[in-house]
């Protein structure tokens, strides 16, 4: 679904806004500082429940307000769904959809699909496994609702466990018996359905690299484990022990590793700045092309900042990949696009006075 408006009321900098957007392209400009970012931040809230800058969302708040509210309308053909989020200084969150409250924001995870692509997103490739897993873990949620409520599944008992393990010397062993139960269960089938949904990715990422650059290699290698649940509950009984010492579950689907392969060396030890840069693009827009798969809809793409930070000839390849997605209708895929100068997005290749383009100037907004 295509966002066609947003409001914002007490969030980061914004007392009070309201801005719409073209089905295609839409480009919002203006000084560091004047809240670009935080109309993508907010997007992206009100599609997947949280942000991708903190995870603390009271943090977004306003100084001197008790608390933020988002509201996006969301359309596909003739389907319109109004979205709107409220959440206060203690974090308390609640979430309508077409005025319904609804109770878990998984609830709305699936339904307005946003990809983002900002700074922040460089941790994919040079961060460790945890950044990876977490990125992984969000995309396949998304595409697979199997995955998603194993996952939740998994976490539930691996909390419950660890919470046993921080109190060894008051719990008893047997005690640990019914959550390694159901931590079992749910690790062996999380380890299933993420092999299953890596061999698309896999899928994904190899046709976008060979459309994007023909001699170029990159690939994903994921550490899959293959237990049974009998086995596993075995491996959780035997490091016990060493668990309570670690204080932490040491084995499971949380510890997966995972890595990002540039001409088969591992990027985060080898990768140059221009192949990280260039390794994260890849892995989006695979992204972008595995949503497109799995779900039929293309997802909305939101790019903080990036022409800033790419050569000009990558930015014109870029652009190109990007405008032979099409939707059904043959429309360009809805683009949201934030930069400081709107001549670096006009020399990648966007045509802004097209029609179908829409640019709004953000001006800074002093605080005294």
């Amino acid at each position: 679904m295509a966002i066609s408006k947003l409001s914002l009321f007490s969030f980061r900098n914004h007392e009070k806004k309201e801005i719409t957007f073209s089905k295609g392209i839409t480009v919002i400009w203006g000084e560091n500082g004047s809240g670009k970012t935080s109309l993508l931040e907010a997007i992206y809230i009100l599609s997947l429940g949280k942000s991708f800058k903190t995870h603390k969302q009271s943090s977004v708040i306003k100084k001197g307000h008790t608390s933020y509210i988002l509201k996006g309308d969301f359309s596909y053909g003739e389907i319109t769904n109004s979205v709107a989020i409220q959440t206060n200084l203690n974090n308390t969150k609640t979430i309508k959809v077409n005025g319904k409250t609804i109770k878990n924001r998984k609830e709305i995870i699936g339904k307005n699909n946003v990809v983002v692509l900002s700074p922040e997103d460089q941790v994919i490739t040079k961060g460790g496994p945890k950044e990876r897993r977490l990125f992984f873990d969000r995309l396949f949620s998304i595409v697979d609702n199997d995955y998603l409520n194993t996952l939740q599944e998994f976490n539930r008992a691996l909390k419950q466990r660890n919470a046993l393990i921080l109190n060894c010397k008051q719990t008893k062993g047997e005690s640990f018996l019914p959550w390694e139960e159901k931590l079992s269960i749910s690790a062996v089938k999380l380890w299933e359905i993420r092999k299953k949904c890596f061999s698309d990715y896999l899928k994904s990422l190899n046709n976008v690299v060979s459309e994007y650059q023909k001699d170029l290699i990159l690939n994903v290698l994921y550490m899959e484990k293959t237990y049974k649940k009998e086995d596993f509950e075995k491996k959780l009984k035997q490091t016990r022990e060493r668990d309570c010492l670690l204080g932490t579950t040491s084995h499971g689907p949380h510890r997966d590793n995972i890595k990002i392969l540039w001409s088969g060396k591992d990027i985060r030890e080898y990768g140059s700045q221009g192949e990280h840069k260039i390794s994260l693009i890849l892995l989006k827009l695979a992204e972008i092309h595995l949503i497109k798969q799995k779900t039929g809809k293309n997802p909305t793409i939101l790019l903080d900042d990036v022409f800033a930070k790419l050569d000009l000839n990558r930015s014109k390849k870029l652009v190109s990949y990007l405008n032979s997605i099409k939707t059904e209708e043959k429309d360009p895929i809805q683009t949201i696009i934030t930069t400081t100068d709107v001549l670096n997005v006009e020399q990648s290749g966007l045509i802004l006075n097209n029609k179908d383009v829409k640019t709004h100037k953000l001006e800074l907004s002093w605080n005294i």
